[in-house]
């Protein structure tokens, strides 16, 4: 688009965790519901980590909705072409980063956090 702001070297990142967390979440998602229910707290910790990515952009001022979601549509698209390893190693990677964000932030951030995870657990699972 022409005129466009050029998305920043941190919301390629944060779109590339993003995308890599919820390539785990519907793998864990087809787990559980063929019968593996001991997966929803870490089907709920990987939402948990894809919340806070979402949220520390919000909070950098990064609310442009549509540009969001063509940032995160292209790095879904370009981490169909990583091999498993990898894409493992960035879920790993972005997992433990998501964990010292939140681990960084205040009481009400990881609450909100919390309740939009449980949110999106609900919803993927047809609670």
């Amino acid at each position: 688009m022409a005129g466009a702001p050029q998305v920043s070297e941190h919301e390629l990142h944060a779109s590339s965790c993003t995308a890599a967390l919820s390539a785990k979440a519907d793998d864990l998602v087809s787990q559980i519901k063929a019968g593996h229910a001991e997966l929803r707290p870490s089907l709920l910790a990987t939402l948990e980590a894809g919340a806070a990515f979402i949220g520390d952009a919000y909070l950098r001022g990064e609310r442009d909705e549509a540009r969001a979601q063509a940032a995160l549509d292209a790095a879904l698209q370009a981490q169909k072409a990583l091999p498993a390893t990898d894409l493992a190693a960035r879920q790993a990677l972005c997992a433990q980063e998501a964990a010292r964000m939140l681990s960084e932030t205040n009481l009400f951030g990881r609450a909100i956090v919390s309740m939009l995870a449980q949110r999106r657990l609900k919803k993927l699972l047809g609670d």
